[in-house]
């Protein structure tokens, strides 16, 4: 099975998990950050909703792409906190601190997600990539801020 695929399925899934744990009255966040996992906390801080949040990433020169999207095809919210985990047994013999790059993307409209994310590059709108290293075990705060007439901006906090 491809990355991507994988990737894709991953995303789903965790979508999925996410929207039941919501209906059925359980936490809507993540449990507590695993020792083999490194955790975003992704605030959103937009002036307007969006459709897509799309993550690109480098651990220690492995790439993989997902993101974010609502199960129910509805828009991300602009004050929403999304969550992302990057899971030690996709990658090859890494360390317990790798260097990670991330590149966030927002899809200012709503597709349905597909394996490759590939959307109409005038809904794209991508940020400066973000480099440090992360340590499995830890939880990553980033807030992003702006809109689509100016760009959008993520901080790492």
């Amino acid at each position: 099975m491809s990355r991507k695929r994988f990737a894709a399925i991953r995303i789903l899934a965790a979508a999925l998990l996410a929207a039941a744990m919501c209906m059925t009255g359980l936490s809507c966040g993540m449990p507590d950050t695993g020792k083999d996992e490194i955790r975003l906390r992704i605030r959103l801080d937009l002036k307007e909703d969006i459709g897509l949040f799309l993550i690109d990433s480098e651990v220690n020169g492995q790439n993989t792409s997902g993101g974010s999207s609502n199960a129910d095809r509805s828009m991300l919210k602009r004050d929403e906190t999304l969550y992302w985990s990057i899971d030690r047994r996709h990658y090859e013999n890494v360390p317990d601190a790798v260097s990670l790059t991330l590149r966030f993307r927002i899809v200012t409209e709503y597709f349905d997600p597909n394996y490759e994310n590939i959307y109409p590059e005038e809904y794209v709108m991508p940020m400066e990539e973000i480099a440090f290293t992360a340590v499995f075990g830890g939880t990553y705060d980033f807030i992003v801020t702006g809109d689509r007439v100016n760009g959008y901006r993520a901080v790492l906090k």
